[in-house]
């Protein structure tokens, strides 16, 4: 018998039909895998399909699957400093995830960039498929382990041979991985209500880099500190501040900014970006929803660049702040103009879950 952890999917959004031709096993390792996981989660349900969840304890990953609904066994939580930690813990977590799903048998599974599901799958016999974005990862494991990696059309073929992509497993989907639930339902209005924002006010929502992950570099700190600066010369601005760790929480009252609002509760991401005139990032998934759902964006990522970013900004959709003194010229803290925009779901979802069937063939 394998560990009782699981209804299969939300009781609420997606009921699972009996005698399901496929166990789908999803692998939530980080806080926006849950949202691109539950429209592909909804659609195999839809299909005949029972799929379950294992989930990685960090980044409000447990608390989104939570806040959907979802059933799910908690494996692993924040692994050690330095590429040792990480290395260790990437390995232990594989381990726990081999024990946790021995007697469970999927037919195959699924993540966004897990690094430890492609070995943990491995070891049990199952056919995995991953998804990413960033092609500047290391695809060591994901080339070795993965029968699929599911890449935007927007990376090429030349630039994924020169990351080190398997480039004979990649499968190219069309458009962004944002729009598989950019586009799935109703924004969450409550939410300006909920934090207080004022129609009057500048609502600006800042993330901070992610001064722990491989990829950091110093210079998007440096970055933060002039757009913190800038942000204090502006009147009548809200500061919807979403720190990725305890020492930054910090930074906006030190620059000076008078109104700072830390949430309290993990919302709906999409939710609070359409909540606010303008997002600012160190890097991650929320500058791209931004610039898909036409609200202002800005990125003061300084890692390597990736294609999505650019061909966001060659698009005139995302701006890249990629020194400190252009924030002067290139930050244009004002109210949002036009609607928001909500792309059509159903064309990826279809992809990615035929994909996804298609692996465990």
């Amino acid at each position: 018998m394998g560990p009782k952890f699981y209804a299969s999917l939300s009781n609420r959004d997606f009921p699972c039909t009996e005698g399901s031709r496929l166990k789908i096993w999803f692998d939530a390792d980080n806080g926006p895998h849950v949202l691109i996981m539950r429209p592909l989660a909804g659609e195999l349900a839809q299909r005949g399909h029972e799929v379950v969840f294992t989930a990685r304890d960090r980044t409000s990953t447990c608390e989104l699957l939570d806040l959907y609904g979802f059933s799910y066994l908690k494996v692993g939580a924040e692994y050690g400093k330095g590429m040792s930690g990480k290395v260790r813990g990437t390995l232990g977590r594989a381990l726990a995830l081999t024990r946790a799903m021995k007697g469970v048998r999927p037919s195959v599974s699924f993540g966004h960039g897990s690094r430890s599901l492609p070995l943990a799958a491995k070891l049990l016999g199952v056919p995995t498929v991953t998804m990413y974005d960033y092609e500047w990862v290391d695809p060591r494991l994901f080339n070795w382990f993965c029968r699929s990696i599911l890449l935007p059309e927007a990376i090429t073929g030349p630039r994924c041979a020169a990351a080190g992509i398997a480039v004979d497993k990649v499968v190219s989907y069309p458009g962004f991985k944002e729009e598989l639930y950019l586009g799935g339902g109703d924004f969450d209005d409550s939410i300006a209500a909920d934090l207080k924002l004022r129609d009057t006010a500048v609502k600006v929502l800042l993330r901070p880099p992610a001064t722990t992950a491989h990829y950091h570099n110093p210079a998007a700190e440096v970055i933060l500190d002039a757009i913190l600066a800038q942000l204090a010369t502006v009147n009548d601005v809200q500061l919807v501040f979403l720190p990725r760790t305890s020492d930054q929480l910090g930074l906006p009252k030190k620059a000076g900014i008078a109104e700072i609002i830390v949430p309290a509760k993990v919302y709906d991401g999409p939710s609070l970006v359409a909540a606010v005139d303008m997002v600012i990032s160190g890097g991650g998934t929320m500058t791209r929803e931004a610039a898909i759902m036409g609200v202002p964006s800005y990125s003061f990522f300084r890692g390597t660049s990736g294609m999505v970013d650019e061909a966001l900004a060659n698009a005139g959709r995302l701006v890249l702040i990629e020194d400190a003194d252009q924030v002067c010229d290139l930050l244009e803290v004002a109210p949002k103009k036009g609607t928001t925009i909500q792309p059509d779901p159903g064309p990826l979802v279809q992809f990615i879950c035929d994909a996804i069937e298609g692996a465990a063939s």
